[in-house]
């Protein structure tokens, strides 16, 4: 990545293509419960290997990539209604997965500390902690 002189960046897309960048983003997401599940087109990330993410990284170089839709279940609710989930094919979750760490990498620094949501190592449990600091509560 490049920072130009006015704060814009360029080269994120090469960053999120690049190879070795899947590759993180593959092995971030793998392990994760739920990733298993398969998308529209019944493919799971069991399996992925070196050759399957360099062709993901040229179909994202020559643009030629596209996002599959997602898979739509309904998840029962304790109500007695259901919620909707959508599941994306394991491709998708990888490059969503490198694009995410791409744009941590640019916007997580410039956040307050005392911004919580949506953040690595952040949420709920640590934005009650931080309040009982302040109110002198252990």
């Amino acid at each position: 990545m490049i920072k130009l002189d006015n704060d814009k960046y360029t080269g994120l897309y090469k960053q999120i293509a690049n190879v070795d960048m899947l590759r993180l983003a593959y092995h971030k997401i793998k392990s994760k419960p739920g990733n298993m599940t398969p998308g529209i087109d019944e493919e799971t990330l069991y399996g992925i290997n070196n050759k399957y993410l360099e062709k993901l990284s040229e179909s994202l170089l020559n643009e030629s990539f596209q996002f599959r839709p997602t898979r739509r279940v309904y998840i029962p609710k304790t109500n007695g209604k259901t919620r909707p989930l959508g599941i994306a094919s394991p491709r998708d979750k990888i490059v969503h997965e490198a694009m995410r760490i791409v744009l941590d990498g640019i916007f997580d620094p410039i956040f307050l500390e005392s911004s919580h949501g949506f953040r690595s190592n952040r949420g709920q449990h640590t934005a009650l902690k931080e309040i009982s600091k302040w109110n002198g509560i252990s």
